[in-house]
């Protein structure tokens, strides 16, 4: 029996990815009834067997992903069908990654944008490619047509094809111009959220080297609470080693002291 071609179905993505981690890949293709070649193709373009670690640590940034207030309209606005869902969450971890997880309310904002826009350009482009195909189809009837003798040329169907054809032909140009816009958009706010990212450490790298440039960096409000928790454990931590200091301690010799004798000391000895 000759193997399966073309592109996978939703149910065998599936199956791949339910028995991946239990299953040998050319005991899945024979499973499908396919070659190990789309199966292991798949496989890579899903990264379906990373390190457990790196799973692990997509799948808690998904989970950070569907915790946001806007993931709601996120899940209206793309499906699962389609796999526009799954190319917003993956392209999500992977951007998240790309800036260390250092990413405020604002950025996040900014990359759904930026994700929303590339998908909204993969949909332009997908349907610019049918509407391609659709030309040519057209375009070859057409030519058919003009190929009989004029007496034989059926004037009413080769009217209704150039009708058709010179509206797949303009569909063709909106979707062009379509994906100039969007791209064009979607570099604007790459460009933004650079500048973004760019000012924010700058001003962390001046409060390295300056008093007002320490001022400037807590200005910013995660910076100023980020910093505000560090010197609280600092003073926590100060606080429990200093209170050890005041209790007996026994010395080489033998000898039982207080490292520290004050009014402290002696007062939480008497407690």
């Amino acid at each position: 029996m000759s193997k399966k071609r073309g592109q996978l179905s939703l149910e065998e993505e599936k199956y791949i990815s339910d028995y991946i981690e239990t299953t040998s890949i050319e005991d899945i293709a024979s499973a499908l009834n396919r070659t190990t070649e789309p199966i292991k193709k798949y496989i890579e373009s899903k990264a379906l067997l990373q390190p457990k670690g790196i799973q692990q640590e997509n799948e808690i940034l998904k989970l950070k992903l569907r915790s946001k207030s806007f993931w709601i309209e996120i899940t209206r606005q793309f499906d699962t069908e389609t796999g526009e869902l799954e190319y917003f969450e993956n392209t999500w971890v992977n951007l998240i990654k790309q800036f260390r997880e250092d990413v405020l309310p604002a950025e996040e904002l900014q990359i759904k944008q930026f994700i929303t826009i590339d998908i909204l350009i993969n949909r332009s482009m997908k349907e610019r490619k049918r509407h391609i195909a659709e030309t040519e189809k057209l375009q070859k009837a057409v030519d058919q047509e003009y190929s009989k003798e004029e007496s034989d040329r059926d004037i009413p169907k080769l009217a209704n094809l150039e009708t058709q054809l010179s509206f797949a032909r303009n569909s063709i140009a909106s979707y062009t111009n379509e994906y100039t816009k969007l791209l064009s958009e979607q570099q604007k706010i790459s460009k933004d959220l650079k500048a973004t990212r760019e000012q924010r450490i700058k001003r962390i790298e001046d409060g390295k080297s300056s008093w007002a440039g320490l001022i400037r960096m807590l200005e910013d409000e995660e910076i100023r609470e980020k910093e505000g928790r560090q010197l609280e454990i600092l003073k926590m931590a100060t606080d429990k080693f200093k209170g050890s200091l005041y209790d007996l301690h026994s010395y080489q010799d033998g000898q039982l002291d207080r490292p520290i004798l004050n009014a402290e000391s002696v007062a939480n000895d008497d407690a």
